[in-house]
This record gives structure tokens, sequence and C-alpha cells, in this order.
């Protein structure tokens, strides 16, 4: 059957969790093609919890692999660079000044995301740090800025969310340090379901 279908012996927990996670996020996409926003972003909040939970999953099965690394950085792609960019896009973000600074935060993500499977992190006294901060911080930064933006229906909405598009891309690559345990993403535990919340509340 492997000689057939040789990618089945990839076919594992944390690969599984990864693909689902791929596929949550093409769907995030067709809820905003459809102008589900609350939904849509209700979904891709699952995403981001997706991508933390297969890491601890093929650690705790002891199932890493170089495939479920490149699988993992590829679903990153599409779902931290990629959905976030198209999901602005149908909320305004369409001029030409828009649509470049939508590609520089691709450009950026990818950049991260390729240095990252080159250099892996930064170990310093036992602590583990990321370079700049990680694809999945970014999207869930943008995840909790486009709620709160959406339910203040602010005037001003499309301007600051193009300044929080160009302000994530510069600390994707910025020279800095992010603990992968600190406060700033741990901080996110409470920040992703308020977002959430906030959408369904109000």
């Amino acid at each position: 059957m492997h000689k057939k279908f040789i990618y089945l012996k990839y076919l594992n927990i944390p690969n599984v969790m990864t693909g689902c996670s791929l596929a949550i996020g093409f769907i995030t996409l067709i809820l905003i093609f459809n102008q589900k926003l609350t939904f849509a972003l209700t979904l891709y909040a699952s995403t981001i919890l997706l991508d933390r939970l297969d890491g601890i999953a093929a650690r705790k099965f002891r199932m890493v692999s170089d495939f479920g690394k490149e699988l993992d950085s590829l679903t990153d792609f599409f779902n931290f660079c990629i959905v976030p960019a198209i999901i602005a896009y149908f909320l305004g973000l369409n001029s030409v000044v828009s649509v470049l600074i939508l590609i520089i935060y691709i450009i950026a993500g990818v950049s991260r995301l390729a240095h990252f499977n080159l250099e892996e992190m930064e170990e310093i006294d036992g602590k583990k740090f990321f370079s700049g901060i990680p694809t999945t911080l970014a999207a869930s930064w943008f995840l909790i800025i486009v709620s709160l933006l959406e339910t203040l229906n602010l005037l001003y909405l499309k301007s600051i969310l193009m300044v929080s598009f160009l302000i994530l891309a510069i600390l994707m690559d910025a020279p800095l340090r992010c603990h992968k345990n600190g406060v700033l993403v741990k901080s996110l535990y409470l920040l992703l379901p308020t977002a959430v919340a906030i959408l369904w509340i109000f």
C-alpha cells in the first residue's frame, strides 16, 4: 500500500491535525467570500489553536518528523500569511497602497518561516526564543484587531488595519527575541477567546 500511496506513511495524529488546520483555513475563506465574517473569524481562531496543539501532540507521541515540520510550515504560510491578507482585502483593503502593504505582510511572513526552517529557535539559559514574532502570533493579533474594529465599527477601520499589517510585517522580521512561552504568547489564551466572544456578544 505504501508503495502506491507513499504519503500514507506520514499519516499520524499531529499531521492530521495540521491537515485539519489547513482545511479550516480554506473554509474560513469560503465563509469570508459569503460575507459570514463572525463565523469565519470564529473558525479561524481554531487554526491558531491547532497550530499550537499539533506541535504538542508531535512531541508527546514522539512523532516529530521532517515531513511534519514542512507540512506545518506550508500550512502556516497559507493560514497565517495568505488568509489574513485575503480577509483584509475583502474587508476593504483593496486600494493600491493597501494591496502593497498586504504583499509586504505576505513576503515578511514567508521570509520569517523560511528563516525559522533554517535556523529554528535560539536557546538561551534553557529558554527558547523566536527571532521576530512568529506568524501564528501575527495572525492572532490580526484576529484580535479585526474583532475589535468590527465591534467598534470605527470610521477609520481600514487605515488602522492597514497600519497594523505594516507593523506586524516589521515585527515578524525584526531582530528581536520572542520567548516561546513568554507573556506575549501566553496572553493569547485569554485574548483570543475574548476576541471571539466580543464578536458574538456585540
